[in-house]
């Protein structure tokens, strides 16, 4: 069978890219980063911003770069879309540390006999087929686990040879965030409410009892562990991460009204929304050096482009205008 993407070298990649317009500096930056990171990683990856258009929005095919870009543009974009994962994952491992810790301390809290999350009577009383599925998919996930663990060098191991059972706060070590975000969701409506109004306690003494005055719902925290259990799979992964979207939460008014902002969500949620999110669960210390982060990345790559707009890239971004009035 005749193979309908041969290989190529680099230097006929790069050959490629000079005849679709695309301008390739002189000398080695361009086949350095090929033969460090990939055409498909740099190209296939962030070359959308740069191809030209029809009227209606469409690439237009077979496709052209804009009139003067240039390949250490495309790079500049791939580093700058590197720097934001790496600045969203630290974020989003905080939330995450904490968010594990408040499920196995309040589940655990009422429900003391061991295994007690392998019980299904343990969570929402339910008649809705969705989430039924979604509680014994959750179930058979968390035994999974300690089989699989138990099996390897763990605490998880320990505690079953030593102790007969794992506690939640050991088993939730091992849990992804997907899995924390089913498992909020499917737990009694008491207990979602209890985990939120910690939350809101956690902010009113981080930011002050002028802030969050309108609380922190359970539907609000389903909203945000919506938003960052999709991004954080997107920078676990490298991803292309600045211009995800993902469709807008019916709930994420929750978001707007928890910090009391004025702020028009767009139809799709982006990059922006899950910062907003992570403004209403991350302490005042942790939001700071997020916004500073963020603020300092755009600052230093707001000049790296000359043949599109960098607004054009906060507009994939769902960056408004004034976004340091939300940030600071």
């Amino acid at each position: 069978m005749a193979n309908n993407k041969p290989f190529k070298t680099h230097r006929q990649q790069l050959n490629i890219l000079r005849e679709r317009g695309l301008n390739i500096p002189n000398g080695s930056p361009a086949l350095r980063a090929l033969e460090h990171y990939g055409y498909y990683a740099i190209i296939n990856g962030y070359k959308w911003s740069f191809l030209q258009r029809t009227s209606t929005g469409d690439v237009v095919r077979p496709e052209q770069f804009v009139q003067g870009a240039n390949f250490l543009e495309i790079k500049a974009l791939y580093d700058f879309d590197r720097e934001l994962r790496a600045i969203l994952f630290e974020a989003l491992l905080r939330y995450e540390s904490t968010l594990s810790a408040t499920l196995a301390y309040r589940f655990s809290e009422k429900n003391q006999a061991e295994h007690s999350y392998l019980a299904i009577d343990n969570y929402r009383p339910t008649s809705n087929a969705e989430t039924m599925r979604n509680i014994v998919t959750t179930i058979s996930n968390l035994s999974n686990t300690i089989k699989k663990q138990s099996t390897k060098d763990t605490a998880i191991k320990h505690y079953v040879k030593n102790h007969g059972h794992v506690p939640l706060w050991v088993l939730v070590n091992y849990l992804s965030f997907g899995d924390y975000n089913y498992f909020y969701r499917i737990i009694p409506d008491d207990l979602r409410l209890i985990i939120a109004k910690d939350f809101k306690k956690t902010q009113r003494r981080s930011y002050g009892n002028e802030s969050f005055t309108h609380g922190i719902r359970p539907d609000a925290l389903d909203t945000i562990n919506h938003l960052v259990n999709i991004f954080r799979n997107s920078v676990a992964h490298d991803e292309v991460t600045f211009s995800k979207k993902i469709k807008k939460p019916s709930t994420i008014g929750e978001i707007k009204q928890s910090l009391g902002i004025d702020y028009s969500f767009p139809t799709k949620s982006g990059v922006f929304e899950l910062i907003l999110s992570l403004h209403v669960v991350l302490e005042k210390k942790d939001f700071k050096r997020l916004s500073k982060r963020i603020i300092e990345l755009l600052d230093d790559y707001s000049k790296e482009f000359t043949s599109i707009s960098f607004n054009s890239i906060l507009n994939d971004m769902n960056f408004p205008q004034h976004y340091k009035d939300y940030l600071l």
